[in-house]
């Protein structure tokens, strides 16, 4: 029972310090709050890294997925994996695809925090050509 009322009264003390620096100096009491805030949002944001793995466990090299857009449009296969558009010219853009295409899964990468992979699409369209699309179009 001791140990219960040891654990308060260090308790007690603590809290009576904190209020005290409030008022003896408050530019560490805020300081102090703000490091923790900090320190409370960087646990939560994180690097990134646990993403990449967690990315690349899920994906399988030689699995077949299909081929989707969030959309419902074509999918645009690109000679590199970024960002791209339609009209942006033939040497970026390899070839479009109909949504729900199967394709081969050759490698992915990430490039500025967006997820890309490297795919052979299967059948008629693309005959032959691989290309990069954002992971969001790959579906199992």
């Amino acid at each position: 029972m001791s140990n219960k009322i040891n654990f308060s009264e260090q308790a007690t003390k603590v809290i009576n310090t904190i209020v005290g620096l409030k008022e003896s100096n408050p530019k560490a009491f805020y300081g102090g709050i703000l490091v923790l805030l900090l320190l409370f949002v960087f646990n939560f944001v994180g690097s990134g890294a646990e993403d990449s793995k967690a990315m690349s466990t899920n994906l399988v090299k030689g699995d077949t997925y299909s081929l989707q857009s969030p959309n419902g449009g074509r999918v645009l296969l690109m000679g590199m994996p970024t960002f791209g558009s339609a009209g942006s010219g033939e040497k970026t853009n390899v070839c479009t695809v109909k949504a729900g295409t199967k394709a081969t899964l050759e490698e992915w990468t990430v490039v500025n925090y967006i997820h890309y992979v490297k795919v052979t699409p299967q059948g008629q369209q693309c005959a032959g050509k691989s290309g990069w699309t954002s992971k969001i179009h790959l579906k199992n």
